[in-house]
């Protein structure tokens, strides 16, 4: 049996209720034994000036973030679509990660992506605009399958457990994809 993958996860949404997160939280729950998430916290993160990257440089905050995925196997990403983009708090965080010495915290990184939404199109426009900006970081992307969560206010209970069957079987299923795949990178070679 192959060692168990280390993969860390950011969710692109700072809300407490966020769907985003709570889809995050669902995959720690049906991961099989041979992965091991990782949640990390970005609140802090400062917008990016370059001014003060040039005074002060890179925020301790962005570099321990940096040093998590650099140290992971992979990288998880579950985020919202907002005015058909990604949110503009999460992506200023990749800009920072990708700020600094190269390699920088994506260059390499093998990455999955997937959103939640209560619409009917499941983040499809904000997870295109994420692989172009993850490809532009030179940080590897799982081009299927995609998980795109729709309706997401009925598939989720008030206290955030994702509760509908269907989605949860689908998800199980993605993650033995996203395990296959990630495998595909030995971090050694990063």
């Amino acid at each position: 049996m192959s060692r168990p993958l280390s993969l860390v996860m950011l969710s692109g949404s700072l809300r407490t209720g966020s769907y985003n997160t709570a889809l995050l939280r669902a995959l720690q729950e049906l991961a099989p034994d041979t992965l091991r998430l990782t949640m990390l916290e970005w609140r802090t993160v400062p917008v990016y000036d370059g001014d003060c990257e040039d005074r002060e440089g890179i925020p301790a905050v962005v570099t321990d973030l940096q040093a998590a995925i650099r140290a992971s196997d992979g990288l998880v990403i579950a985020t919202p679509e907002y005015n058909h983009s990604l949110p503009g708090g999460f992506k200023n965080l990749l800009d920072w990660l990708s700020r600094g010495p190269m390699p920088h915290g994506l260059d390499g990184v093998p990455t999955a992506i997937l959103g939640a939404s209560v619409g009917t199109i499941g983040t499809t426009r904000a997870q295109a605009i994420l692989r172009q900006t993850l490809a532009a970081l030179n940080a590897p992307t799982m081009p299927s399958p995609q998980v795109l969560v729709t309706d997401a206010n009925n598939r989720f209970s008030a206290d955030g457990s994702l509760t509908d069957q269907a989605t949860r079987n689908f998800v199980g299923n993605w993650l033995v994809a996203v395990e296959r795949w990630m495998r595909r990178f030995p971090l050694a070679e990063r």
